[in-house]
């Protein structure tokens, strides 16, 4: 949409922010101690009353409306309901055969004293519980199961913690499960396996973080602080950079082999070394000022051709 069109942020909170009210029912209820399941029925029974306050989001609701909304959302539970049934399939096989009891020892006989192996091992591992469990079961369970094998390699206490804990929510969007991306799809009527790979690209950087808090605990502000800030500032620019790279775009369209070496950047300034990072932030600042020149010939053209 043209900037023009583009709706104005105050305007829009002023006549609409009350509709933010529910999900701040469901964030206060879960801070105070309350279940998840409450929180989301409390905060969806004040859906319609919120939505009455103001004669901006009254227009249109009447009780056919109402009792519509409720259909859809019976409807869009359907494809959700078969995800979590198939989910369970897969949590029960790894209970009741003791999988996940013998799993510690495997990862490390497996891995033969190899770190980069058994955070592989426990990555796919962490994927797999949680895609039959809520966020917290199944870290508890990886914290159970998993976690001591990588502190055994020496892997600080709380980086192993959350390398389960990020692991354990990425299952949400990893397919064939993928939870919030089959809820997601519903709502948008999309395709689910389509949404799937198109979210699995768009958190791409999330499997990744978990290892830059193995290789570099500063990121979790253990150690000094600049050296925590200078891990913080080139972990931001590589996450942005690995973006750019799988989508294809940073000041422009991306060539193939432009998005190659913007990957190959990323990678460069995710690893916590300050040679590494350099080189990392010479080739970004090399495709970016390629397309920023490319950028500003285009412009001239076009305006000399409007001239």
């Amino acid at each position: 949409m043209p900037k023009s069109e583009l709706p104005r942020l105050p305007r829009v909170m002023a006549e609409r922010g009350h509709l933010f009210i529910p999900i701040l029912i469901v964030f206060v209820g879960l801070v105070m101690g309350y279940s998840a399941p409450l929180c989301a029925l409390v905060a969806t029974l004040t859906c319609l009353p919120v939505a009455m306050l103001r004669k901006t989001t009254r227009a249109g609701i009447t009780w056919r409306t109402a009792f519509e909304a409720l259909e859809d959302g019976a409807k869009n539970t359907l494809s959700v309901a078969i995800a979590c049934a198939c989910a369970g399939v897969i949590i029960g096989a790894t209970t009741i055969t003791g999988m996940g009891i013998v799993f510690t020892q495997v990862v490390l006989e497996l891995s033969q004293n190899s770190l980069v192996l058994a955070l592989v091992l426990t990555a796919l591992a962490g994927i797999v519980l949680g895609m039959g469990l809520p966020t917290t079961p199944s870290y508890i369970l990886m914290v159970a199961l998993l976690v001591p094998a990588v502190v055994k390699l020496g892997v600080v206490t709380p980086a192993a913690h959350m390398f389960a804990f990020y692991f354990a929510i990425l299952s949400a969007i990893t397919p064939p499960v993928a939870l919030a991306v089959f809820a997601a799809a519903s709502l948008a009527k999309a395709d689910m396996w389509d949404s799937g790979w198109a979210a699995m690209r768009i958190g791409a950087a999330g499997y990744i973080v978990p290892f830059m808090f193995v290789y570099e605990p500063a990121l979790l502000l253990i150690g000094p602080w600049h050296v925590s800030l200078f891990a913080f500032v080139s972990a931001v620019i590589g996450v942005m950079t690995l973006a750019a790279s799988l989508h294809g775009y940073l000041l422009a369209e991306l060539k193939l082999w432009q998005r190659c070496v913007l990957f190959v950047a990323a990678l460069l300034l995710i690893a916590p070394e300050l040679i590494s990072s350099l080189i990392g932030i010479v080739l970004l600042c090399a495709i970016g000022g390629m397309q920023l020149a490319k950028r500003r010939s285009a412009q001239a053209g076009a305006g000399s051709a409007g001239s």
